[in-house]
């Protein structure tokens, strides 16, 4: 090798980050960082509320599709006339809504739903009392169901049916 081709070898120059390109870089995460953790945090309840829904959407259909069934039904403690007395049909040891309904029910109350059933007087088809007696054949059956949100706000979420002899 001659003396003239040595000098023409380039030499690698390595450059790092200067100490302004890191203070620049870090404050600019200091900015971005905390407002997409917000977002994230505010998008995660969002996430966790629409959950709750769907779970007490569920836990409604799942009780008014037990009492609309128990319409149908040929045990004598069932049908449209059990409805008259709502608190034996809630409530009754071993045969109530309530204790019949425990083992479907229980996914959802372990997670924090609470459900309650309120079943009306006999109503008319406009569900208010008609004077005229023979039309007031429907009761109000209303299933609310209760969760706290992700950001501590109470939902309650009633669902209402009417029902009459079938």
């Amino acid at each position: 090798m001659s003396r003239s081709s040595s000098a023409k070898i380039c030499h690698r120059v390595v450059q790092g980050f200067t100490l302004i390109e890191v203070v620049i870089a870090v404050v600019v995460l200091a900015i971005a960082v905390p407002p997409t953790l917000n977002l994230m945090d505010s998008a995660s309840a969002g996430r966790v509320d629409a959950v709750n829904t769907t779970r007490a959407t569920y836990l409604t259909t799942v009780v008014l599709e037990t009492i609309i069934a128990d319409m149908t039904s040929t045990d004598p403690s069932l049908g449209f006339e059990a409805l008259s007395d709502s608190n034996a049909y809630l409530n009754t040891v071993s045969t109530g809504l309530f204790e019949r309904l425990s083992t479907l029910t229980e996914p959802y109350t372990s997670v924090g739903l609470k459900y309650s059933v309120t079943i009306g007087a006999l109503v008319a088809s406009d569900g208010l009392v008609s004077e005229t007696e023979s039309e007031n054949v429907f009761r109000t059956v209303t299933v609310n169901v209760g969760f706290t949100s992700a950001s501590t706000t109470s939902y309650q979420m009633p669902t209402s049916i009417m029902l009459s002899e079938m």
